[in-house]
């Protein structure tokens, strides 16, 4: 054991303390005698537990006031009821560990000794099912800001000794605590070093959330696809895991981050593996198709009206030049306008109180799609077209590929509206490109259709039952 002695040269360490923390209000300190020995008490009162302070510290050292007998400050810890008591070898760490919710012993007797004791009451939210990622079986829990109950439910839905946990501190002003999580023999090494490289290199001043984690530590910088998957739900990250991926914790934070991310993880959904693989392979194959037709439904309707006549049916084509009568602005033009309508009613609904936020949405946009057309603004068709892009766009399971997607649906009009199909062709192009060469920690953005891997087909844009996935994981 390391023993600070003091000196009078320096300054004291509760002096220390009242100077580093600029003589804040919630630092509480206690002074208390006891035979040969001078101890003070500190902690901060917003997040320590008084009543474990006064049971299982303050009492027992009282009840030793009383008797005669000398006490060491190397003893104190014999005295105290607690689980673990830490020795405080480095003043420096002092800081942190209040701001943890310890609370600091100094022991002043013929030497100085620091404890730490844990009294730690942060304010919790009750788990509860994620907002933006309900589900319609399998469980209900999802993550909350303490990074302590977060490992607690991974701990609950993976009980295996193969799972690790490592810590880290980043943040160069203000420290924030990341949690590394993989299963031992499951995650590659590679993997895990490069997620641990990446944390590790972080040199931002404060990391607040997860997804300023998430910004800081990928690669892809002008890709609008994600580079890390984030979710609020244990079931995923479990999931995630025992395929051999890693997740982030990051505290004060309800959101947890997965690497590495694949397209064909962002479709699925943990509902395909509550039920019968048959219709849950409908299900996701319905997702690929809700994907692309939210991308490609507006590009391809305004290339046929403005470019490709001949390419629409006679009747179909007399039909949509009828409601297209008195409308003053191109299809373009229509199509831009009615997608930032659409753009704005949503994000209107998002930022407005959740019970008259799905209501402004669904009235708004009926009240100013009627209005449009009756004012001869937009086509009847133009109004149907983006409302089913719009619909379409709502059943991508991952919130990070909807916004991908609501993105490039512009950089496709723009094609569109310049050279039509062709355009479109060019812009698919570019797009298949760039999806291609992306990589995600190393692992190809589009596996396991480039490159193409047949056995993790199975899993992909159909769900063969859990058996024969079993099964031919082992043989693999």
């Amino acid at each position: 054991m390391k023993i600070i002695r003091r000196s009078k040269k320096q300054q004291s360490l509760k002096e220390q303390i009242i100077e580093d923390f600029h003589q804040s209000s919630d630092v509480h300190f206690k002074s208390l005698e006891l035979p040969s020995l001078d101890i003070t008490l500190v902690f901060i009162g917003d997040i320590t537990n008084r009543k474990v302070i006064q049971d299982l510290i303050i009492a027992p050292l009282l009840k030793r006031a009383n008797q005669d007998e000398p006490i060491s400050s190397s003893s104190l810890p014999s005295l105290l009821p607690v689980e673990a008591i830490d020795v405080v070898r480095n003043t420096e760490k002092v800081n942190t560990y209040l701001m943890d919710g310890y609370t600091i012993i100094i022991a002043n007797g013929q030497t100085q000794i620091v404890y730490a004791i844990e009294t730690s009451k942060f304010v919790k939210r009750k788990t509860e099912e994620p907002v933006n990622e309900p589900t319609i079986s399998g469980p209900r829990d999802g993550f909350v800001e303490s990074i302590q109950d977060n490992k607690a439910l991974l701990r609950m839905h993976l009980h295996s000794n193969d799972l690790v946990f490592e810590r880290f501190a980043v943040g160069a002003e203000i420290k924030t605590y990341i949690e590394l999580v993989y299963v031992k023999g499951k995650a590659s090494d590679q993997l895990v070093t490069e997620v641990r490289d990446r944390i590790t290199s972080i040199e931002a001043e404060y990391i607040g959330d997860a997804g300023l984690l998430e910004q800081t530590i990928e690669k892809n910088k002008y890709s609008v696809f994600p580079e890390l998957t984030n979710t609020q739900h244990p079931i995923k990250v479990t999931n995630a895991l025992m395929e051999g991926r890693v997740s982030i914790l990051t505290d004060g934070s309800p959101t947890v981050l997965v690497a590495p991310t694949t397209l064909n993880m962002l479709l699925q959904s943990p509902d395909d593996y509550y039920f019968k693989w048959i219709p849950a392979s409908l299900t996701r194959l319905l997702s690929y198709a809700a994907a692309l037709i939210s991308l490609l439904l507006p590009a391809v309707y305004i290339s046929l009206i403005s470019f490709h006549h001949g390419l629409i049916p006679t009747d179909l084509a007399i039909s949509l030049s009828k409601t297209r009568e008195g409308v003053p602005f191109p299809s373009v033009i229509e199509a831009f306008l009615m997608e930032l309508t659409i753009e704005i009613l949503r994000e209107a609904g998002v930022r407005l109180p959740k019970p008259i936020g799905s209501t402004v949405s669904i009235v708004g946009a009926i009240v100013i799609g009627e209005t449009a057309v009756s004012a001869g603004i937009v086509s009847p068709m133009m109004v149907m077209v983006i409302s089913f892009t719009a619909i379409c766009s709502f059943t991508v399971p991952n919130y990070q590929l909807s916004l991908a997607l609501r993105s490039l649906r512009f950089f496709l009009l723009f094609f569109a509206a310049i050279l039509g199909v062709y355009g479109i062709l060019i812009a698919l192009f570019i797009l298949s490109t760039h999806l291609v060469s992306l990589r995600s920690f190393n692992v190809p953005f589009m596996e396991p259709f480039a490159p193409l891997r047949m056995k993790q087909l199975k899993d992909s844009i159909i769900r063969l039952f859990f058996r024969q996935e079993k099964k031919d994981g082992k043989d693999a």
